[in-house]
């Protein structure tokens, strides 16, 4: 394959941050990983887990750390009680990294190579691969393990051959199902599943986790401690914060929502063909992320990290109802810009709009 056709590993994937299967420094997550280790010594390892929590706190790593922990222990009997940091030159997790372990599948939005991008579903095709992946015998007398990352992308015919393949498991095999909101998914698949909450990280493990990655040294220093408290406990969303302008973001926004009742429409506009232009589709979900968590805080009158209470202060019920409405039109509006790939500059100025009805 030319370099020009090199195909990103992943749809989701930011420059120089190594992709989960590659991953091997986890944050915040070793007790899950130690209850998980827990109950396969024990036996009680359930046929498909379903891990559930915000996007970018670590699931899908942790789903291939303990895989691999799986991989290197196929007697339950032999495995120990709790996780095993295995060493640097392991050859399970070298195979893991490198996505050539024959047994992990690891199922994600497909690459169209037709139109030179990732496709918006985990299709149903992807989820088929299963079937030739459980008929092939396991190598190394070991488990099979597949990750779904994630169940909020599957299509519903996908969905419904992933229940098909939940409903009769092959023998000695393990389901990570990743969802960032559970909601979503058909109850009959929640049902075959076990579910793990995974907490987002403390800000004291996002600012880590940055420092491992050596992204830290990109934030202004005064800026690192509202990155972290802006994170909302997700590594990936503090790499954007610092990456895509978050912290201008998260200050204009602020200003402009200060002064709701009278629009600066000239700035709004500005902003909003800024983040809605070809290429900055983590500028704008960034944005409508960072616009839900400062309507969300308002909402429980807590105040703005770094700065000070947030557009509005104590309010009463009906006009905390007003903002709830803003953020639903907002989202209704952004899904169907999705939907049918329309202005996303629009969905920007019908926020705006909203809060100033709402103001």
């Amino acid at each position: 394959m030319a370099a020009d056709d090199a195909v990103p590993t992943s749809f989701d994937a930011l420059d120089g941050i190594p992709d989960p299967r590659e991953n091997r420094r986890l944050m915040g997550h070793d007790a899950t990983l130690d209850r998980l280790a827990g109950l396969y010594a024990r036996g009680r390892l359930h046929h498909a887990l379903l891990l559930s929590g915000p996007r970018g706190i670590g699931k899908a790593t942790l789903a291939c750390r303990f895989a691999g922990h799986l991989l290197r222990f196929p007697d339950a009997s032999q495995a120990p009680a709790s996780y095993v940091v295995p060493a640097a030159e392991d050859a399970t997790e070298g195979r893991i990294a490198s996505g050539s372990h024959p047994n992990l599948l690891h199922l994600r939005r497909p690459w169209d190579h037709e139109r030179k991008r990732f496709k918006t579903v985990l299709s149903v095709d992807e989820v088929r691969r299963t079937i030739t992946f459980f008929g092939t015998s396991a190598g190394d007398r070991g488990w099979r393990v597949c990750i779904v990352d994630t169940a909020d992308d599957l299509h519903p015919s996908a969905a419904n051959a992933l229940l098909k393949v939940l409903e009769e498991p092959p023998p000695r095999t393990l389901f990570f199902v990743l969802a960032h909101s559970p909601r979503g998914l058909l109850a009959t698949i929640r049902s075959r599943c076990q579910k793990m909450d995974i907490r987002p990280l403390a800000q004291a493990q996002v600012s880590a986790a940055l420092e491992a990655l050596g992204v830290a040294g990109e934030i202004a220093a005064n800026d690192r401690e509202l990155v972290a408290a802006l994170a909302e406990g997700s590594v990936r969303r503090a790499i954007l914060l610092a990456r895509a302008d978050g912290i201008d973001l998260y200050r204009r926004f602020l200003t402009l929502a200060g002064n709701a009742a009278r629009p600066d429409w000239s700035a709004i506009h500005r902003l909003a063909s800024e983040i809605s232009a070809t290429g900055q589709d983590d500028r704008y979900r960034l944005f409508l992320g960072l616009v839900h968590d400062v309507i969300a805080r308002r909402l429980r009158g807590v105040p703005e990290p770094g700065a000070g209470p947030g557009p509005g202060g104590a309010e009463g019920t009906s006009v905390l109802a007003r903002w709830v409405e803003v953020w639903e039109k907002t989202r209704h509006c952004a899904g169907l810009a999705d939907a049918y790939n329309l202005d996303r500059k629009q969905v920007i100025l019908n926020l705006f709009e909203a809060m100033r009805e709402a103001a």
